[in-house]
């Protein structure tokens, strides 16, 4: 399965809420998440359920000077841009979809209908 059709599910697995933290959201955010771990919600039979996280697998995710850009094996797949609202951080990429997310120093915790996804610096 190739990650541009995973594109949808991962723009839609950034739609969580910020926790507060003393360092703040916008700069815990500043830096490349990889793809640590994907769990299944049981929405996907087993087989294809590991082909999605193979290819998940190979995601990071960097946010920097108010810009957000999704790569797979070094190529970018999707990009846009990012900002707080109201303490959660929005990000808007070139379709226009918004997203949310849960961070901490440690990790970036995205949760979907389909998936918990967990990033960790790169």
């Amino acid at each position: 399965m190739k990650v541009k059709s995973l594109l949808p599910l991962m723009l839609l697995a950034l739609m969580v809420a910020f926790v507060s933290c003393k360092k703040g959201p916008d700069k815990l955010i500043e830096k490349t998440w990889k793809v640590t771990n994907v769990v299944s919600k049981g929405t996907y039979n087993d087989s294809i359920f590991q082909a999605i996280k193979a290819d998940l697998m190979k995601v990071d995710m960097t946010f920097k000077d108010s810009k957000y850009t999704m790569n797979s094996e070094g190529s970018i797949i999707e990009s846009g841009t990012y900002k707080l609202e109201n303490g959660k951080l929005v990000v808007t990429t070139e379709k226009g979809m918004n997203m949310d997310a849960i961070v901490t120093k440690e990790s970036l915790t995205l949760d979907t209908p389909d998936f918990l996804t967990t990033l960790q610096p790169k």
